[in-house]
């Protein structure tokens, strides 16, 4: 018994010799992520040319310099957010030969949520929307991620009331983090 005990103590300790020694170490990971927010507009311009009645009487529709109707969108995120719309001054800045009758408010433009890929819901409260100097909701809640795309139409309804020559707006589209 006394060998049957010393052959399996001596097994043993032969395998423990033969045995691959381990060791470990840990190296901690930080990552510092800050909340971003990025919107980019495609164009830097759009416009329309009034030159017959019919232009005056039903307003027109702004086109890009590449003839789209529709000025697309994105805006990436890490959190959801919204997207508000608003004129940078109350009046159209003139150049022109008129001296009458050229101060334009700024709702003589109007805008649309052509489409919405964002995730979130249509904030205007129209079809048509006049635009004003206030921040007004055109998405609210949009899904946090990248290139999340939208595109918005613009239509002038100047009438008849203004003098011929050069108007210009700054629209602002702003993409807040909730």
């Amino acid at each position: 018994m006394k060998a049957l005990f010393l052959s399996a103590a001596i097994a043993l300790a032969s395998m423990s010799c033969f045995a691959q020694a381990s060791d470990h170490a840990t190296v901690h990971v930080g990552l510092l992520l800050t909340n971003v927010i990025d919107i980019d507009p495609p164009v830097q311009a759009m416009g329309a040319i009034f030159d017959d009645a019919h232009d005056y009487w039903h307003g027109e529709d702004l086109r890009d310099i590449h003839g789209h109707l529709d000025a697309d969108f994105h805006v990436s995120s890490n959190r959801n957010f919204n997207v508000t719309i608003k004129s940078a001054s109350a009046t159209f800045a003139y150049l022109g030969t008129g001296t009458g009758n050229n101060v334009m408010p700024c709702s003589v433009l109007k805008y649309h949520l052509q489409s919405n890929l964002t995730g979130g819901t249509n904030g205007t409260p129209f079809f048509w929307n006049a635009l004003t100097v206030a921040p007004a909701p055109l998405i609210n809640n949009g899904i946090a991620g990248g290139n999340k795309q939208f595109s918005v139409r613009f239509r002038a309804e100047p009438g008849w009331s203004y003098t011929g020559g050069l108007y210009g707006l700054d629209v602002i589209l702003t993409a807040t983090q909730l």
